[in-house]
């Protein structure tokens, strides 16, 4: 009938379809937001390198091989990654380690890695009396300290003394884990501490004057040499901390 009002009905159905409208724009963002939350968690690690099971001390012959498995000495991976947004984890994993998890004071792990163009080293024991009590060529004696179970040195501005020693600077101390069952050392570090952010790159690296490269497992009581039987492992990726 003309100049009739439009019924009830009528003018419900433009509103609801404004409210649909609006939640499918809403519902069309959400995997979006989702995608871009997903992209800031921390990556899982990569792995930067693997090495033989049973080419410890190679140089020396094959027939001493066999005793780098019970040494913890046989490396068998390395990789890294993100154990929360502002600490870095480096992982070895082994062929195999001692029943109480590592021998003291004996066997040295390494990481010798380039951070952005800067060599740095993440240097340590299941126990370090020997040399994390008191280093004076890494300047951080005296005075004495108590350096505690896994401690691994975070060294930089290494110095080669003429092919007779390599001397670097402490920057600081952190603490792994040994895990006997995975047989895997876990080391986290602050990015902080390694001089590193978002977008920064982690790659291999060769220790001056030693020719020390990648992670390497030795026999060491305060300081190694290079002759003495030991495993290396040559990091073939690169690691890119995740913005």
């Amino acid at each position: 009938m003309a100049g009739a009002e439009p019924s009830d009905t009528m003018k419900i159905r433009p509103i609801l379809l404004g409210v649909l409208v609006a939640a499918l724009a809403v519902g069309s963002l959400m995997p979006a937001e989702a995608a871009k939350k997903k992209k800031k968690k921390p990556s899982g690690p990569v792995v930067m390198g693997t090495d033989a099971a049973d080419d410890w001390g190679s140089a020396h012959g094959t027939e001493i091989a066999p005793a780098g498995g019970p040494l913890g000495q046989e490396l068998v991976e390395a990789s890294i990654g993100m154990a929360d947004a502002k600490t870095v984890d480096f992982v070895i994993t082994l062929a195999e380690l001692p029943p109480t998890e590592g021998l003291p004071e004996f066997t040295r792990y390494v990481w010798t890695i380039n951070i952005d163009g800067e060599l740095l080293a993440i240097d340590g024991k299941f126990t370090n009396y020997s040399r994390g009590t008191c280093d004076p060529t890494a300047g951080t004696c005296p005075p004495p300290r108590d350096p505690g179970e896994a401690p691994f040195l975070v060294r930089g501005n290494c110095t080669d003394n003429g092919g007779t020693a390599v001397t670097c600077e402490e920057l600081g101390l952190v603490h792994g884990t040994f895990d006997t069952a995975k047989a895997t050392i876990s080391v986290p570090v602050p990015l902080e501490l390694l001089g590193a952010k978002p977008g920064s790159v982690i790659s291999h690296a060769i220790q001056p004057g030693s020719n020390f490269s990648g992670v390497w497992a030795i026999p060491s009581v305060w300081a190694s040499q290079a002759d003495m039987p030991h495993d290396e492992l040559v990091l073939t990726k690169t690691f890119t901390v995740p913005r």
